[in-house]
């Protein structure tokens, strides 16, 4: 029986995450040609799932958590949700502006933890119009203040405003510029795409937040079977190698 065979690493979001597109879109190529296919790897239990349900999502325009169940419940396996999210998250950037970087697709919560019942509170950092804009933090109860922005992957330095003072929160990560001033800093994204080695598995770093999975627009589902196509066809001609 013809094969083709492409490798991952094993555990490795951020790999999964670069070759999915390929992998469906060689899915599709083959399907189109009525070939019968069997997608598998060493374990059946992660990467070739995920294939899969990548697949339906992107081509059939199944929505991710229908894809997700119906291939979990065919077998047991633990495909990469989150990997399949942030690929999904490259595709529709790549329709949209040409790079990879994307629209945002992180929802990050800004908390604030020092203030008091009544006190105005904002957010302002080089995420907001480079230091110039101030967002409203919501009080929500006690001495906790929020305040939620959605950013792209990338590191982000900010502050809070307090009773209009600039202050930084000590209890979360910071560095210090080149003019002496202390800023709260965060990795968004940072090491979402990967997945942690057992001896990491109770590490949790505040700094860090993972990808946001929600139900696409209407334009985006669109944007996201566009270039999931683009992805097919922009693969080199296919060569089925017989099994050893």
């Amino acid at each position: 029986m013809p094969s083709i065979f492409i490798v991952f690493r094993e555990v490795d979001s951020m790999d999964l995450r670069k070759k999915l597109p390929f992998c469906v879109g060689l899915l599709l190529r083959l399907i189109r040609k009525n070939y019968r296919i069997y997608v598998t790897c060493t374990t059946g239990y992660d990467r070739s799932p995920a294939c899969v349900i990548a697949y339906l999502h992107w081509v059939q325009d199944t929505p991710l958590h229908i894809a997700h169940k119906f291939i979990t419940g065919l077998h047991s396996c633990r495909p990469d949700r989150a990997a399949i999210v942030w690929a999904t998250w490259d595709l529709i950037a790549l329709v949209e502006n040409g790079r990879h970087d994307g629209t945002p697709t992180h929802s990050v919560c800004f908390v604030w933890n020092n203030g008091r019942e009544g006190e105005d509170v904002e957010l302002v950092g080089d995420f907001t119009s480079n230091w110039k804009d101030k967002l409203k933090c919501n009080h929500k109860g006690g001495s906790r203040y929020e305040a939620e922005v959605r950013l792209r992957h990338g590191k982000y330095y900010y502050k809070f405003i307090v009773g209009g003072n600039w202050r930084h929160s000590s209890s979360l990560p910071s560095e210090t510029d080149e003019h002496g001033n202390v800023n709260n800093v965060i990795r968004v994204g940072d090491i979402a795409r990967i997945r942690p080695a057992p001896s990491q598995l109770q590490i949790k770093d505040p700094s860090v937040v993972k990808v946001m999975e929600r139900a696409l627009t209407e334009d985006e589902r669109f944007s996201l079977a566009f270039a999931a196509r683009l992805m097919a066809f922009a693969i080199c001609p296919i060569r089925l190698a017989p099994k050893q």
